[in-house]
């Protein structure tokens, strides 16, 4: 269990903590007076977003974003993992089972740098660089989806092209579906003194990354919905064409089944103009069919 312990300010420690075993935990547990509720929770990766204060000790648990790259289309546990942060006045611990390196981010450009003054203040930044972890993929959802609209718009169906769509859409949605549920730990940090703009721009960093997945949502599904009306459209030109060769063909099939039966005494059957006169009767219906067709605008 890799255990990082860094000092804030004015005593106050930030202790992080890595895929550590129950024992371990429990340790941890006593040293610190954490519930032992919440740290059952804590140990559970599939854990989804949730807020908790028991005694004085506020408990959270966020998701940041980690796709396994070996699986197209993953769950909420195989797209996000799980951080569980315990905080009080004194200290913030982090709790997470796979390596984070957003929380170097926060190491190096704030803590290192000595501008977190404050327990909330650092919890704050940590939000802040999670949030941050679902912009790249938004952006590259978003760079996918322009690709696949331009082959929509030029008529180029695939298989590849739906299922393409469908990845970016279940991402998308997993992703969004997270988001969400993290409206709630989020809504109930309380910023110190001086923390106010902090938050402020904590918030807009979730709002953010909520409208980017709602909007990757909206339009892949507009797409989706476009596809599938011009796949109709070619399927339904198809059909016109077959519908009108079938119009063209049908009468003159008739004639030429009624001429074709093994009757003996059939009538013109040893007319010498018989032949000709069917041909050009023929001839005539197509006519007929073809300029009434031309006066419905079906042509």
């Amino acid at each position: 269990m890799p255990i990082n312990k860094y000092e804030v300010c004015d005593g106050i420690k930030w202790i992080d903590v890595m895929n550590p075993s129950q024992p371990e935990m429990q340790q941890l547990s006593d040293e610190y007076n954490l519930n032992h509720h919440a740290v059952s929770d804590c140990m559970q990766p599939q854990h989804l977003p949730k807020y908790e204060l028991v005694e004085d000790v506020h408990f959270l648990i966020l998701r940041f974003f980690s796709k396994d790259p070996g699986k197209p289309i993953a769950t909420i546990q195989e797209l996000t993992n799980k951080i569980a942060i315990f905080y009080t006045k004194r200290f913030i611990i982090t709790i997470h089972k796979s390596e984070a390196a957003f929380l170097n981010d926060v190491r190096t450009k704030h803590l290192d740098t000595n501008k977190c003054n404050s327990v909330s203040d650092l919890l704050i930044k940590i939000i802040w660089h999670c949030l941050e972890t679902f912009d790249g993929p938004v952006t590259s959802l978003s760079e996918k989806l322009d690709i696949y609209e331009n082959e929509v718009m030029i008529k180029k169906t695939s298989a590849d092209l739906t299922q393409g769509l469908y990845m970016i859409k279940h991402e998308a949605s997993v992703c969004h579906k997270v988001l969400m549920l993290m409206q709630e730990p989020i809504n109930h940090i309380q910023p110190d003194r001086g923390d106010t703009s902090s938050v402020q721009d904590m918030k807009d960093q979730y709002l953010k990354m909520l409208t980017l997945y709602g909007q990757v949502l909206d339009d892949v599904n507009n797409l989706m919905n476009l596809y599938m009306s011009l796949s109709a459209k070619r399927t339904n030109e198809v059909m016109r064409v077959l519908t009108v060769f079938s119009v063209f063909f049908m009468p003159l099939t008739f004639i030429v089944g009624v001429y074709g039966m093994n009757f003996k005494y059939m009538p013109e059957l040893s007319w010498r103009f018989g032949y000709p006169l069917v041909m050009i009767f023929m001839a005539i219906v197509t006519v007929i069919i073809y300029f009434w067709f031309k006066k419905k605008r079906w042509l």
